[in-house]
C-alpha cells in the first residue's frame, strides 16, 4: 500500500517554504512523494537566476515546478529554460490570492479567464514537451459557483491539461491577507469531490487542511490525490517510507547539512536552507538545544559547527 499511498500525496507549493534546498531535503526523507516548489513568475525565471539554486535538483523527477504569469510568450520561454534543467512538469498557479499577485493579473484572478490559461498551456506545449497541470481554489469571493469551476476545467481542459491541483477554500480578493485565505474561508471538501464527479477522466486532487497521511483509505475513491502544505513543512517525517528511528533521523540531517556545506563552500549560507531543519527534532529531548545550534550556525556562517553538533549528540 505504500507505493499507492506515495502516489497519492504530494507535497503543496510553498512561498518561503518549498525552495530547492526544502524539496532536497524532502526528497532525501521519501524521493517518491511529489514535490511542488515555490511559485516563481514566468518573468523572474526568464530574466533572473532564480533557477540557479534548483540545478540541485536537476532530473529529481518528484519535483513538479510552479510557475505564475498571464502572458503565453513569457511562459514559455520561462517553461524552457526549466525543461533545460531536467523537470518533466510545470504547475500554473491560478490560485494565490495575494494582493500583489492579483495586481498583476495572475493567480486566482485567473479562475474568471481560464481562455488566458489555455493560452498559456497551448504556449508551453509548443515550446517543451512539459507535462502541464493547474492548481486552483473553488471559488472567489464568500458565494459558491459551481460553473465558474466547471468552465474554468472545461476551458483548460481543450489544451490537453488532465491535473488539476484544487485548494477546497475559496479566496476572498481584496479583504483577507494570504495567510488567513489559508484558514478563514471555509474548507468545503464536497465541492472538490463534486468536479471529480463531474469531470471523471481528469485528475482532481484535494489541498487543504490536510495535516497526515492516514486519510488514504477514507479518500481515494474520491479523489485522485492529496495535497498536503504547512503541515508538511512542521512534520515532515509524516512523508518517511518507513516508521524512521531517531538514528535514520540524525543520520539524514547529517547527509542533508553535508551537501549544504559542499554547495555553500567560499560562500555565504543560505538562512531559509538552514531553516528548514530549525524545528526537524521537535518533540525529542534535545530539541531545543538542536534550534540553539541551527540559530548559532546561521549567524555564524558555520555548517561544520553544526555537523559537528549533530555528529557528538
Amino acid at each position: 500500500m505504500l507505493q499507492n499511498i506515495n502516489q497519492f500525496y504530494s507535497i503543496a507549493p510553498m512561498m518561503g517554504k518549498t525552495d530547492s534546498y526544502f524539496c532536497f531535503l524532502m526528497s532525501l526523507i521519501n524521493n517518491n512523494i511529489t514535490i511542488y516548489t515555490e511559485m516563481m513568475h514566468s518573468e523572474a525565471v526568464i530574466r533572473t537566476n532564480i533557477l540557479n539554486d534548483y540545478k540541485i535538483l536537476k532530473n529529481f523527477s518528484n519535483i513538479k515546478v510552479q510557475i505564475a504569469g498571464n502572458k503565453p510568450i513569457s511562459m514559455a520561454k520561462a517553461a524552457k529554460k526549466i525543461s533545460e534543467l531536467g523537470f518533466a512538469e510545470v504547475n500554473i498557479n491560478c490560485g494565490c490570492p495575494s494582493k500583489n499577485v492579483i495586481a498583476g493579473d495572475f493567480g486566482l484572478i485567473l479562475l474568471k479567464n481560464p481562455k488566458i490559461v489555455k493560452d498559456c498551456v497551448n504556449a508551453i506545449k509548443n515550446e517543451t514537451d512539459l507535462k502541464v497541470s493547474v492548481k486552483t481554489r473553488i471559488g472567489i469571493g464568500t458565494k459558491y459557483n459551481d460553473d465558474l469551476l466547471n468552465n474554468f476545467v472545461s476551458e483548460i481542459n481543450m489544451s490537453g491539461v488532465n491535473k488539476y491541483i484544487i485548494h477546497a477554500r475559496n479566496g476572498i480578493l481584496g479583504k483577507l491577507s494570504t495567510k488567513k485565505n489559508l484558514s478563514i474561508p471555509p474548507l468545503k471538501y464536497e465541492r472538490v469531490f463534486k468536479l471529480k464527479k463531474k469531470f471523471s477522466r481528469n485528475k482532481i486532487i484535494i489541498n487543504g487542511g490536510f495535516l497526515n497521511t492516514l486519510d488514504f483509505k477514507k479518500y481515494k475513491n474520491k479523489v485522485d490525490g492529496i495535497m498536503i502544505g504547512r503541515e508538511a513543512y512542521k512534520n515532515p517525517w509524516i512523508f518517511a517510507k518507513n516508521p524512521i528511528t531517531s538514528q535514520q533521523k540524525v543520520a539524514l540531517v547529517i547527509k542533508y547539512i553535508t551537501k549544504l556545506k559542499k554547495l555553500f563552500t567560499g560562500k555565504s549560507i543560505n538562512k531559509n536552507s538552514i531553516t528548514h531543519i530549525q524545528n526537524i527534532f521537535n518533540s525529542t529531548d534535545g530539541a531545543k538545544n538542536w534550534r540553539k545550534a541551527v540559530n548559532f550556525s546561521i549567524h555564524n556562517n558555520d555548517l561544520q559547527y553544526l555537523l559537528n553538533y549533530i555528529k557528538s549528540s
